[in-house]
């Protein structure tokens, strides 16, 4: 080899290896002296016609720090809420660290008004604002059930290899439901900022698992105005399903909750994200802080479901 190129490339392996040593360091550096703060985790839903909430504040541990679930409450933190233009502060709970709840009643809180929230912890300070959405009101809801259970592939989701996915055949019923609600006064079409959330909930877990509802809809969140309008209300129609032993199997008797929230875009971005098995935490709307603090309005429907066939019920 050529002196000179020898010369070069003795340069530039010298190069690389200083960038490794020096990455290497800090590395080191970082490993040994994790900064990680402490942070501030707030958890607030106003109810729309409801009174007002208590509000939950947590603190961020390191993982290498666990504790109980006290250990993990931010304690002694100032909350001042203001409802349209109306301040309300909030006291602590004597008997559970963390919870706060208002010092006076104020009644329920009011449709389509401002609200903001400021939360004072040691050295943070957290703010949220939004308005209020007007109230939700379930219309009618139809629950069917089919005659006999359909044959369905389990797949075992906790094993990663596509190439060797146990699975093994079983048995379901599929239950559909319809939900339906006012459309309210914007015309087809409109723009709005109101979210909506149906979600379906059977009263037994093992009703429900998230491959099941990879390929089911027990729950959809949605710009309101995207839902479609028949007779001058939205529908929506979602999916759960219920296992059973054989093709044979009558339905178990269990109880439904049907409910229905509309909010804004925090609150549709907190109910999309919470359960994405990709992400850490859901997304916040919390400045200065993480966790959620919005509004929205709430109806709900409970009935039991058993036998098969159609049931239409309006609350």
């Amino acid at each position: 080899m050529p002196r000179e190129t020898k010369r070069h490339t003795l340069r530039a392996l010298g190069g690389v290896l200083l960038m490794a040593g020096l990455i290497l360091v800090l590395g080191r550096c970082d490993l040994a002296n994790p900064t990680e703060p402490q942070s501030l985790v707030v958890e607030a839903f106003f109810t729309t016609a409801r009174p007002l909430p208590s509000i939950t504040l947590r603190r961020t541990r390191p993982l290498t720090a666990p504790g109980r679930r006290d250990d993990n409450a931010a304690a002694g933190a100032a909350i001042e809420v203001v409802l349209d233009g109306e301040s309300v502060s909030y006291e602590e709970h004597d008997a559970r660290p963390g919870l706060y709840v208002p010092e006076a009643a104020l009644g329920t809180v009011p449709a389509d008004v401002p609200w903001a929230l400021t939360v004072k912890w040691r050295d943070e300070i957290a703010r949220a604002q939004g308005r209020t959405p007007p109230p939700i009101d379930l219309g009618e809801v139809c629950i069917e059930v089919p005659a006999a259970p359909v044959q369905a592939v389990r797949v075992d989701s906790l094993r990663r290899d596509s190439l060797d996915i146990p699975a093994e055949q079983g048995y379901l019923y599929p239950i559909n439901v319809s939900v339906r609600w006012p459309a309210g006064t914007l015309p087809p079409g409109a723009d709005t900022t109101h979210w909506v959330r149906p979600q379906l909930r059977p009263d037994t877990a093992e009703f429900s698992s998230r491959v099941v509802n990879f390929f089911l809809e027990p729950v959809d969140v949605r710009r309101e105005d995207q839902f479609r309008t028949r007779n001058g209300q939205r529908a929506w129609r979602g999916v759960y399903a219920v296992p059973v032993a054989g093709r044979t199997s009558a339905l178990p008797g269990h109880d439904l909750t049907v409910t229905i929230a509309r909010g804004d875009t925090a609150f549709a971005a907190f109910a999309r994200s919470r359960d994405d098995p990709e992400r850490r935490e859901p997304v916040s709307n919390v400045e200065g802080g993480l966790g959620i603090a919005t509004a929205v309005a709430i109806d709900s429907l409970r009935r039991t479901v058993e036998g098969t066939g159609k049931q239409c019920y309006v609350p």
